[in-house]
């Protein structure tokens, strides 16, 4: 006799959820690292900018350069508060790709520790079919078959 689980199809298609939700989770994490890149990348080049530009103002400088520099480090700093706000958003992503991926692996994992029980008693089942056969066959063979003469 073989072992049929009947719900292999059920653990199937979660085993499956469970990999399109782990893939999901990987995408999210990489895009979160891409916006944490471009924040340092912002950061760096903030403090370049920041450098250069006391660098410009203990020099003499024009009003126009002095107004475009604030005007550049503002926008730098803009910038950064996007991706700042970015990052959060990323972040939220992440962690509900990760909430997802968490539940579809704890009902794949729920299916299969039913299966692997199921399996087990199945090869228990099989056991005692195998031990009450041999008896039986023990017990025939023991004993000589009683001919009922009439």
């Amino acid at each position: 006799m073989k072992f049929e689980f009947r719900l292999e199809r059920l653990k199937d298609l979660k085993k499956s959820l469970e990999d399109t939700a782990r893939i999901e989770l990987g995408i999210k994490n990489k895009q979160r690292q891409l916006v944490e890149d471009e924040i340092n990348k912002m950061n760096n080049k903030i403090d370049t900018f920041s450098t250069e530009f006391i660098k410009e103002v203990k020099d003499t400088i024009s009003i126009t350069k002095l107004l475009s520099m604030i005007e550049y480090n503002n926008y730098l700093n803009d910038q950064l508060s996007q991706l700042r706000l970015e990052l959060q958003e990323q972040l939220q992503e992440e962690e509900t790709a990760r909430q997802n991926y968490l539940k579809a692996k704890s009902e794949k994992d729920i299916l299969q520790k039913l299966k692997d029980k199921r399996l087990n008693e199945f090869k228990v089942q099989e056991k005692r079919a195998d031990i009450r056969e041999l008896d039986e066959i023990a017990r025939l063979n023991h004993h000589p078959r009683e001919e009922n003469y009439e």
